[in-house]
């Protein structure tokens, strides 16, 4: 049954996807912006795919049939967060298709690669079935909102990248998503146990992924007082690497949960 709905909500929710970048753009907008948005869900698969393959459970790794299940299912996981986006103020038919808006293009690619971390993080360990994983998937994805969303009531980054189309911005949020997505994703990896394990595990793993978004807001502040020019995007491009590169460096230094 759980296969089953998700394949179903996967071909809606990404037919809908492809469907708008083949129909809403019109042509209007770079074809950069269009590969981006052709290619950034491909990316997120094949990922999906290694981290199964590598990551994921004994019996997992062992049986086609069980990395297929979990592909569908992530994807299917994957196409629900990305209706959460336009409520964090990023839209991709919006802001990319319709406006042609390039910061834009750069904060929707990291969304749903931060998205995709947070499913990734939750099949990483053995356990006992999919109950476990969509589990943890829900601590994960929860983790990476809330801290989207402390991003935004302190800096209203959105804003500065839908209305003021600042290229900079677009990138840091990018990167920063990315960053948080591998640190909620860590946050739930490991081997299972038991819910009440879990849940102690997680409260305990929650910190860093605060801490990234708290930097994020010091960043923001600072930039808004030095009027830093977004058009010029190496300094962000750096940040935005800066975010992702100390997420993925603690991911890997401390391991997993056992």
């Amino acid at each position: 049954m759980v296969f089953f709905v998700s394949l179903l909500f996967l071909l809606k929710s990404w037919g809908a996807w492809y469907g708008d970048v083949f129909t809403v753009n019109d042509f209007l907008i770079a074809p950069r912006q269009v590969f981006v948005l052709l290619t950034t869900p491909l990316f997120c698969l094949a990922l999906l795919l290694v981290c199964l393959l590598t990551l994921a459970a004994t019996t997992v790794r062992r049986e086609f049939s069980y990395v297929a299940f979990y592909v569908v299912c992530g994807m299917a996981w994957l196409g629900g967060m990305k209706y959460v986006f336009p409520f964090l103020g990023i839209s991709s038919r919006d802001d990319v298709l319709e406006r042609g808006n390039v910061a834009a293009c750069w904060a929707t690619a990291g969304a749903l690669l931060g998205s995709l971390c947070t499913f990734a993080g939750a099949n990483i360990g053995n356990g006992p079935g999919c109950e476990v994983v969509l589990f943890s998937a829900v601590l994960s994805s929860a983790l990476f909102f809330g801290v989207w969303l402390g991003l935004e009531c302190g800096t209203r980054i959105s804003e500065t990248i839908t209305v003021d189309r600042a290229t900079g911005a677009g990138i840091r949020l990018g990167g920063f998503l990315v960053g948080v997505g591998i640190l909620s994703g860590w946050s739930v990896a490991g081997n299972w146990v038991s819910a009440r394990d879990t849940l102690k595990d997680f409260a305990i793993s929650l910190w860093p992924a605060i801490c990234i978004g708290v930097l994020a807001i010091l960043v923001e502040r600072l930039r808004a007082r030095t009027q830093f020019d977004d058009a010029e995007v190496g300094v962000s491009m750096l940040v935005a690497t800066l975010y992702a590169g100390l997420a993925l460096l603690w991911a890997l230094a401390r391991g997993v949960h056992s």
